[in-house]
């Protein structure tokens, strides 16, 4: 009799494990406060969706990521920054998980370098003192930059840009006020330090993209990021995670400049509209950095 009943509950174990959706997502996520929302989105779904998990791949381009995303064997889900061409070939989630301030750009230097940064008050400026920006060749940040006319090197291999600003090679690493203090940590950025002066401006999300062949899984994300923002738990998140962030870098106190985004879809410019903070609302943040949900 114990030996059926073993068997029935290994039975009934094996089924539970089975029904759960593995969902096999990118190495960075594992890392990131994005994490939380997903996690949250996935949860307060799970009546109408079943349980889910999430698998975490090995660290790869986003070249790379988005060429397993498009066949949707050994990747399902990414965090990246939109532009139309992800748009048309992926399932994007029209949410912008950082409320956009991914599109909050300061720039990461080699402390040398400063004096070129000290006298910039506007764009002009900036174009007219040839500061060169380095970024990842497959980011679409590439494009926007330089549709505001301003001067970018790429290389395919984003870590390698480290050793590029240390050597000088270009000026300013421009990275999401999101990422600063993370990438800051990291060994690769010894010896480098954070501009003081400036904050960059452009609508840029981070956003989730699924693979085509997983539209349940987009729909469910979708559903359960806008139960986040309705319910407070972003707004909760927001000041969890970025509102010391924000105090620290003092935007308030950083000279603005504004560029367009060329790229931005009608869609994902709606999401911004609905879901990010503005620029304006940024800088009047309160002393305690809070930002609650409108």
């Amino acid at each position: 009799m114990l030996r059926y009943l073993s068997y029935f509950i290994l039975m009934l174990c094996s089924y539970a494990a089975s029904a759960t959706q593995q969902i096999k997502a990118i190495y960075e996520l594992q890392h990131s406060p994005h994490l939380e929302l997903v996690e949250y989105a996935l949860r307060v779904t799970e009546a109408d969706f079943g349980a889910a998990s999430l698998i975490f791949a090995e660290p790869m381009t986003q070249g790379r990521v988005e060429q397993l995303l498009r066949t949707g064997e050994l990747l399902h889900l990414a965090v990246l920054a939109p532009n139309l061409q992800r748009e048309k070939t992926l399932l994007p989630v029209y949410f912008p998980l950082s409320r956009g301030l991914l599109g909050f750009r300061v720039c990461l230097i080699n402390p040398a370098q400063q004096k070129k940064f000290e006298q910039i008050n506007n764009l002009a400026d900036w174009i007219k003192a040839e500061i060169l920006i380095g970024q990842g060749a497959n980011w679409p940040d590439v494009e926007i930059l330089r549709a505001n006319n301003l001067l970018v090197t790429t290389n395919p291999i984003p870590a390698l840009l480290f050793e590029m600003l240390r050597q000088q090679r270009f000026d300013c690493f421009a990275r999401g006020i999101n990422e600063i203090n993370y990438e800051l940590a990291l060994p690769e950025a010894k010896g480098l330090s954070l501009e003081s002066n400036l904050l960059l401006f452009y609508p840029q999300p981070a956003m989730l993209f699924v693979a085509p062949n997983k539209s349940d899984l987009a729909n469910r994300l979708q559903l359960g990021l806008e139960h986040a923002w309705q319910s407070g738990f972003m707004a909760a998140h927001f000041t969890k995670h970025y509102a010391a962030l924000i105090r620290q870098i003092g935007c308030e106190r950083r000279t603005l400049l504004r560029l367009k985004n060329p790229a931005l879809s009608p869609a994902t410019a709606l999401a911004m509209l609905k879901y990010a903070i503005t620029p304006e609302q940024l800088l009047a943040l309160d002393h305690n950095c809070t930002a609650d949900t409108p």
